[in-house]
């Protein structure tokens, strides 16, 4: 469809709509924005970028009553606690964050001067009055967050109001057809958890998690760390999330302690760079232990990461416990009853024997009744912590035992995962 059938003003050069623009601007009291203008299933759209200040002030958001009846509405209902945690996100990274585009509709044109052609695509000019109002299709929660973080940084110092988000912007009356476009823009994948600790290196655990991955000569080159879930036929030995498991047992001894957690007793635990050094080097050491002397790890340590000597990884994972999610965090658990000593000596000693004196196959006693059940792994929290207690017990090491279901933030019905 032409530009022109739009209600578009054209113009014979791209200074002259620029021109016109400014005039329109100065006229009504309003703003010209530089934009792009293009088409997108049969509709007009635009697409610029809106200073913090003007998005607070233009932009509104109309969500739902929950209880209520949602077409009514432009918006699904606000999640408050979503909006705190994109808030506290923008104000402790306010030199260093990023927010994706959002996606504002407005129900009819403005006034748009387009250089004359018939471009599929153009630069354009869109002027912009004080009564001119945009609702969010997508992104309700980072619009509020916006203010709400606007009001917290409201310091002379502060440059947050005139950062800038880079907006879409689509013509649309309909609201039947508004809320399909906040379906069809939700069509979203879940990032993997293995991918987002990865990627997430903001969050202390996570950085330190990518540091014992790659300072282990067992974990480096054989941690899958962008899948949700390790195929049997996989040569790698972990998923990353699975390795998270362990240190989250090693840091809090809870692997299930909940993500909304995870900031702040992280900051107390590792929340300095030489406390995260430090538990590093004292977790690479306890790795070294038993990568050398425990059965199937001594092994895999001098395997090839790739090729067919590395598949012998999937036969070990059938038969030994400590090639488990359930395992590691086994490990994890008794590790951090034996970090507690502050002899070193006394340390690797029971790292020794956790490597040597337990029989980590899947058909030892040890683990019968506990999490094995047949030929069945048990993923749950509670089998878990019983061969963990008789780890302890056949090392020599008191076990600590609490309520589970006690620790703030976990979740005893939690199982290992993948």
């Amino acid at each position: 469809m032409p530009v022109s059938e739009y209600g578009l003003t054209q113009h014979d050069s791209l200074t002259a709509a620029q021109q016109a623009a400014g005039e329109a601007a100065s006229a009504c009291g309003g703003r010209s924005f530089t934009c792009v203008v293009f088409q997108q299933g049969g509709r007009l759209m635009l697409s610029t970028a809106f200073s913090n200040a003007f998005l607070v002030k233009h932009v509104v958001a109309e969500p739902a009553t929950k209880g209520g009846n949602p077409r009514s509405a432009t918006n699904r209902p606000m999640d408050s606690a979503h909006v705190r945690a994109i808030s506290k996100y923008l104000v402790e990274n306010e030199r260093n964050y990023i927010l994706p585009p959002l996606t504002l509709n407005v129900r009819s044109v403005p006034a748009i001067h387009v250089p004359r052609g018939n471009f599929a695509t153009t630069v354009g000019f869109v002027v912009i009055g004080d009564e001119t109002k945009f609702s969010v299709t997508d992104g309700q929660h980072r619009l509020a967050a916006i203010a709400k973080a606007s009001e917290s940084l409201n310091d002379p110092e502060s440059g947050f109001t005139s950062d800038s988000v880079s907006v879409v912007i689509v013509v649309e009356p309909d609201l039947a057809r508004i809320h399909q476009d906040f379906a069809d823009a939700a069509q979203t994948k879940q990032i993997p958890a293995s991918l987002l600790a990865a990627f997430n290196t903001r969050e202390p655990l996570n950085r330190v998690l990518t540091k014992i991955v790659d300072g282990s000569q067992l974990f480096r080159g054989r941690i899958d760390e962008t899948s949700k879930s390790l195929s049997k036929n996989s040569p790698a030995i972990f998923l990353l999330n699975q390795v998270r498991g362990l240190v989250k047992e090693l840091l809090f001894r809870d692997y299930a302690l909940s993500e909304s957690s995870i900031p702040a007793r992280s900051n107390q635990v590792i929340g300095s760079t030489e406390k995260q050094d430090a538990f590093v080097e004292r977790t690479l050491s306890m790795m070294d232990i038993l990568t050398r002397r425990m059965t199937p790890w001594s092994i895999i340590a001098e395997l090839p990461t790739s090729g067919g000597p590395a598949n012998q990884v999937v036969d070990y994972r059938k038969h030994y416990i400590n090639m488990t999610a359930t395992g590691l965090v086994i490990i994890g658990h008794v590790a951090y009853e034996i970090e507690k000593n502050q002899d070193s000596q006394w340390r690797t000693d029971r790292y020794v024997d956790l490597a040597t004196k337990i029989d980590w196959r899947r058909d030892a006693d040890i683990w019968q009744g506990s999490i094995i059940s047949g030929d069945k792994i048990s993923t749950t929290r509670a089998p878990g912590r019983t061969a963990a207690r008789k780890v302890m017990a056949a090392i020599g090491l008191p076990s600590a035992d609490v309520v589970e279901s006690a620790i703030p933030g976990s979740d005893p019905l939690v199982s290992y995962g993948s």
